[in-house]
């Protein structure tokens, strides 16, 4: 029989058959499991191996998942630190009242100086975050010999005025 094409229909493929599924027995035809655990690739044995990837950044020092990005972020600095308030005073009131001895006012600051340079350095011994005891042993020392001084010019002030009466 001929169809419209002049064709003999057993000669033309019949477009509305399908192939027959594989046989069950065949080789290449295996059933998908989902709940097959994954063996890894079958066929990675025949890649090539490459070589290691150069290491881009350095192993972190802190442990776990939320290490800081040392790239990311600022170098961590401890602060410095803070200096005694007390030891600040006295080195201040000690070295102000090197010229007040000579304007007066220096027998009023340099026992002073010497006195917040005492409660000072008590401070920084008990609070172990604080430094400041070179500037506690300056407003001791400065303070201390200034007040000797401002005793021993006040001794002979007295002296020479009693001379004088």
């Amino acid at each position: 029989m001929t169809d419209g094409d002049g064709l003999e229909r057993s000669t033309r493929a019949d477009l509305n058959k399908y192939p027959a599924p594989p046989a069950a027995d065949a080789e290449y035809w295996q059933p998908y499991d989902p709940y097959t655990p994954y063996n890894g690739d079958p066929l990675a044995g025949l890649d090539q191996p490459y070589p290691p990837y150069p290491v881009a950044y350095p192993s972190s020092p802190y442990p776990g998942p939320y290490a800081p990005n040392p790239y990311l972020m600022a170098p961590f600095v401890q602060a410095p630190p803070k200096t005694n308030a007390m030891s600040t005073a006295a080195m201040v009131c000690s070295l102000v009242a090197i010229p007040g001895v000579f304007m007066c006012f220096g027998m009023a600051l340099a026992p002073v100086g010497v006195v917040l340079g005492i409660i000072g350095l008590g401070q920084i011994r008990d609070r172990p975050n604080e430094s400041g005891e070179a500037q506690a042993w300056t407003g001791i020392i400065v303070g201390g010999l200034l007040t000797l001084l401002c005793v021993l010019i006040g001794t002979l002030w007295f002296a020479f005025a009693l001379d004088g009466l």
